[in-house]
């Protein structure tokens, strides 16, 4: 019988080994489902790398072994970087201002994981003169620069404008601490900051030697809101000119007064005059220009400035019909109202508060100050928002600002006055200030938040 085993020509191949497995399986899923696009494998290629792999396991596991290394060194220098802020934060820090030295306590100069500087001994190293209250402080540098910090406040100002800056500032009648990536940032020329090692902070003064005269010149401070985002400023009206008619130049040094920041007082509910208070220097209103010839008086730059104002508002048919009152007419007016409400009912305590909505509690009202006036057309009976209609009011819009006056009560400004729109309410501020609040589209409260 014939034996076809004997005569099988067929030979058995060994299996594939683990790594030529690996690859068939990889060029597979490459391809996809389609099998019969699978090459076949480089045997001899690939096999010179798996023997060449068997036959030097020793250098294979000294390059994995660098590989793992390299891999975990990476994974820990991003880790030490994302930590070293903290880390750093947590020793006592050592301030050089110059050539002196100050020590501080980390929790002294770190607040919420916050670097701050102390403003005070920045300022009397730089040279800064500085001004506030118990909650305000403003450091005033070259040429009228400024950066001004409010406690506990999510804003600055810088040069007259308003930015978010990253952390608050904590301002009390002993000290003012601001953040240092905030002054940082904010001094844009003079002053060179820098954070070394071992939590040493160096903050230096640029300057350079005039070898002529054998002295060090210190580069002027600037600073700049360039940095931030900006939440309101004040308009440049620097190149805005003034037209006038004739006869009014005698009135100019009362319409733009030598020292106008004492006409930037402010009164309301929060900021009261005593019952004690007198405007200074009262001048009496002439008769023509008020209602019925009554007398009225306003402070005399005021005063002034109002008669020339009267020049032309008078075409239009506008009188005043308020000015000045002093503390004890306000107690009177006040009660009178208070009374009108106890006559139908009311408690004392629910009439005040029924008043308090229309009428301003005794010393809160501006007319104590003696800088604002109250206006009214011929023929309006009652002193409302019918004012805001007359061709008096539309001039007066544009060109009171020019006098010194500007409209106190805006329609769109009642959330932060406190008051509702007020279209016949007009205020002496100076003419510089009444400018810079017309172009900036600001209200009273807003423009001395950023002055």
């Amino acid at each position: 019988m014939y034996n076809d085993d004997k005569n099988d020509v067929t030979q058995k191949e060994d299996a594939l080994n683990d790594g030529e497995f690996q690859m068939v399986r990889s060029r597979y899923k490459q391809l996809g489902e389609d099998r019969s696009k699978i090459p076949p494998p480089n045997q001899k290629e690939d096999s010179k790398l798996v023997k060449l792999i068997k036959k030097n396991k020793l250098a294979t596991a000294v390059i994995l072994t660098l590989f793992v290394a390299l891999t975990l060194s990476i994974i820990l220098l991003c880790v030490y970087s994302a930590n070293s802020k903290d880390r750093a934060l947590t020793g006592d820090y050592t301030f050089i201002y110059g050539k002196e030295e100050v020590k501080y306590k980390n929790e002294k100069v770190v607040i919420n994981d916050v670097l701050y500087v102390d403003m005070n001994r920045l300022a009397a190293y730089a040279e800064l003169s500085s001004s506030g209250s118990h909650n305000t402080m403003k450091y005033i540098a070259s040429e009228g620069q400024y950066i001004k910090f409010t406690n506990e406040s999510e804003y600055a100002v810088i040069n007259g404008t308003k930015v978010v800056i990253d952390a608050p500032a904590f301002v009390d009648e002993t000290k003012c601490i601001v953040p240092y990536s905030v002054i940082s940032k904010a001094v844009e020329s003079g002053i060179v900051f820098n954070i070394g090692e071992k939590n040493t902070v160096t903050i230096k003064r640029r300057s350079y030697e005039d070898k002529e005269n054998d002295v060090i010149i210190y580069q002027d401070i600037t600073f700049s809101s360039a940095a931030f985002r900006t939440v309101s400023s004040i308009s440049d009206v620097s190149k805005v000119t003034f037209d006038y008619p004739e006869g009014i130049s005698a009135y100019i040094s009362n319409i733009a007064p030598s020292t106008p920041s004492e006409y930037l007082l402010l009164v309301n509910a929060q900021n009261p005059l005593s019952a004690g208070y007198l405007p200074k220097d009262l001048f009496k209103l002439p008769s023509d220009i008020t209602a019925l010839g009554e007398s009225y008086y306003l402070s005399k730059d005021a005063a002034l400035s109002l008669i020339a104002m009267m020049k032309t508002l008078k075409s239009y048919g506008v009188y005043v019909t308020s000015a000045y009152r002093d503390y004890d007419y306000q107690v009177r007016v006040f009660e009178q109202y208070v009374k009108s409400y106890t006559d139908k009912g009311y408690t004392r305590e629910q009439a005040e508060a029924e008043v308090r909505k229309t009428s301003a509690l005794p010393g809160t009202s501006e007319h104590q100050s003696g800088l604002c006036v109250d206006f009214m057309y011929d023929n309006q009976s009652v002193l409302d928002n019918r004012f805001e209609n007359s061709a008096g009011f539309r001039w007066l819009s544009e060109n009171a600002y020019k006098y010194g006056f500007i409209l106190r009560y805006p329609k769109d400004k009642t959330d932060i006055t406190s008051y509702d729109y007020e279209s016949w309410h007009f205020r002496y501020v100076g003419r510089d200030a009444a400018t810079e609040i017309y172009f900036s589209g600001l209200c009273l409260e807003e423009y001395l938040e950023l002055i």
